[in-house]
């Protein structure tokens, strides 16, 4: 087969974190397919990926056909420039020099952007071939939710519509969350199938792991029971609630709480932390960094409260949690998975302090042996279910049902 994935976002570690289009498509390639990526060389997440003169540059990376479009870059996630950056790049895939691309049997249009799938949806009309919906994260919902934009605005209506049209045109819709199809049949009429590819592991990342620098863990005691929270501090992220927990658990003196990474909300939470004894907050890691950190810690923590929620989760935090083989404990209240399917910690009320500080505390008295057996569960579930080959043949599946 013949496949082509349109995404705005898509990336390979060769310039940056590789997204899960440039895994899958390894995988399919070394099945014998013939896969062409689709992407911008800007993004508001990083100034490495290729910077060339004209509308394109194109290279091979791992057998996968890379076409890199020459995109107005917008510094920030929000507003009007991330906007037109995306204009931008749908002008750019339907302008481009597709010779190499080949004729396709199945397009792939991957969120964000929402435009992608009008684009998409010209090519698969222009060859016949299959239009594979792919939503990463639902938009305009979250834009509403999480960006407090009003329904009513103009942008939101205009992406609403698109969203509806991509359900309605698609072959097939897939989601990386997995209750994707009841937000689905809620904003549409269409009856195309909806199947849940979630986020995957790509063992070859972890195999290139970096040590923490020296020194970074010193002020940690070591015999500390440590939760930790690794990622962005923003309202999207909610810490307030670990913080709370940490002031319950205060006079425990072995059990510390290290919060690392930096965002827009740091500043508030280091505030609501400020006397805490058992609360370290640690400046950002690399990507490549983040195993060696997890590795050296007792439980992992996350938190996410939204009625997108309701729809379920698949977070690359997670795999990074359970790769690491720690317990993990969420402040959470929405549809439930893969931390109750592989066994390897809970889900605690969004925003209850008290029962999540008896949880950690539940774990801090759990002898560590049978913690590691905890902790190794949320492990042997990605190896076992979540590998990008594993996925790359459901994926596969897809196209020709």
């Amino acid at each position: 087969m013949n496949i082509w994935y349109i995404c705005k976002y898509a990336s390979p570690e060769k310039y940056f974190f590789g997204t899960r289009h440039f895994y899958l498509s390894e995988e399919w390639v070394k099945m014998g397919h013939e896969v062409s990526i689709i992407t911008s060389n800007a993004s508001h997440m990083s100034d490495n990926l290729p910077k060339f003169k004209g509308k394109m540059f194109f290279e091979v990376i791992n057998g996968v056909k890379t076409f890199w479009l020459n995109t107005y870059r917008s510094k920030t996630s929000t507003g009007i420039s991330r906007f037109l950056s995306w204009l931008h790049f749908e002008w750019q895939v339907l302008t481009m020099p597709k010779q190499k691309a080949g004729r396709p049997d199945v397009v792939i249009a991957s969120s964000l952007s929402l435009f992608t799938v009008i684009s998409a949806w010209i090519y698969a009309r222009q060859h016949k071939a299959r239009l594979i919906f792919e939503v990463r994260d639902i938009w305009p919902l979250s834009a509403i939710l999480l960006g407090n934009y009003s329904p009513k605005h103009p942008i939101i209506r205009l992406l609403a519509m698109i969203e509806k049209f991509g359900y309605r045109k698609a072959d097939a819709i897939v989601g990386t969350i997995p209750n994707l199809q009841q937000h689905v049949r809620n904003v549409s009429s269409s009856s195309a199938p909806v199947y849940c590819i979630p986020q995957g592991l790509s063992l070859s990342f972890y195999e290139k792991q970096e040590s923490i620098p020296p020194g970074y863990f010193n002020a940690i005691p070591p015999n500390a029971f440590v939760v930790c929270y690794a990622g962005t501090i923003s309202i999207n992220n909610p810490l307030s609630t670990l913080v709370e927990a940490a002031r319950l658990l205060k006079n425990e003196r072995d059990i510390y709480f290290v919060i690392v990474g930096d965002g827009s909300n740091k500043p508030n939470l280091q505030e609501e932390a400020k006397g805490l004894p058992n609360v370290l907050f640690l400046p950002p890691l690399k990507k490549s960094q983040i195993n060696d950190l997890l590795v050296k810690v007792h439980v992992c923590y996350d938190s996410f409260e939204s009625f997108l929620a309701a729809y379920g989760l698949s977070r690359n935090k997670w795999i990074d949690y359970m790769y690491a083989g720690k317990p993990l404990v969420c402040s959470y209240d929405g549809f439930q998975s893969m931390v109750n399917e592989a066994g390897n910690g809970a889900f605690v009320k969004y925003g209850d302090s008290r029962a999540l500080a008896d949880k950690l505390y539940e774990y801090y008295l759990t002898p560590r042996t049978e913690l590691a057996e905890i902790g190794l569960k949320g492990k042997e579930f990605l190896l076992t279910h979540r590998t990008f080959d594993r996925l790359a043949k459901e994926y596969l599946a897809i196209f020709t049902l």
